[in-house]
């Protein structure tokens, strides 16, 4: 891998370094770079994330160059910071509070539902009475069970198929009113 020179632009921390030349960093690129590149390689074995690392590495190097020691190894000191570097990724990766925080977030956009697709729902909600309406959230949106309906509600089984008939046919006559061309699916598999 060839790595390109780093180019320091006027006015930076490099330009301004107190614990050396103002073009330490630039020679610290040139030294190093290749073996910082090789060491992040080693550790993540992909290329990409590789080089992506190396300049991670040399963005640490610059805000760290004040606190380099002249008695400790230049190239010693920049390869710790890229193998801790590449470490803190690895460990970034397989974190379980990420995946989490992944599954959340593609939950909750399944659950998003356009707004006017929700006004629709409070439509046709809102042809049925009230009771029904209860039932058909519990059913439809909470997924819950006719017989768990039933106990919640302290109604009988058949009680709670009627309602839930009753929601549908009010449901389908105001969707057929709103959207002529839009129907619910027929059957009575309740």
């Amino acid at each position: 891998m060839t790595v390109k020179a780093l180019r320091v632009i006027p006015g930076g921390l490099a330009g301004m370094d107190a614990a050396g030349p103002s073009g330490l960093l630039e020679e610290l690129y040139e030294k190093h770079a290749g073996a910082v590149y090789g060491r992040c390689r080693y550790v993540l074995r992909d290329d990409a994330e590789a080089r992506d690392a190396l300049q991670d590495v040399f963005v640490k190097v610059l805000k760290a160059l004040p606190e380099f020691r002249a008695a400790a190894s230049p190239s010693t000191w920049v390869l710790r910071i890229a193998t801790h570097h590449c470490l803190n990724l690895i460990r970034a990766r397989r974190a379980v509070w990420r995946e989490q925080l992944q599954a959340v977030a593609r939950d909750r956009r399944q659950e998003t539902e356009p707004p006017d697709r929700r006004e629709l729902v409070r439509v046709l909600l809102a042809a049925a009475p009230q009771e029904a309406q209860e039932v058909a959230v519990m059913y439809f949106v909470d997924e819950l069970t006719q017989a768990e309906i039933a106990q919640e509600l302290g109604r009988s089984l058949p009680t709670v198929r009627k309602r839930l008939r009753e929601f549908l046919d009010c449901a389908r006559a105001a969707l057929k009113e709103a959207l002529p061309g839009v129907t619910l699916p027929e059957g009575d598999d309740l």
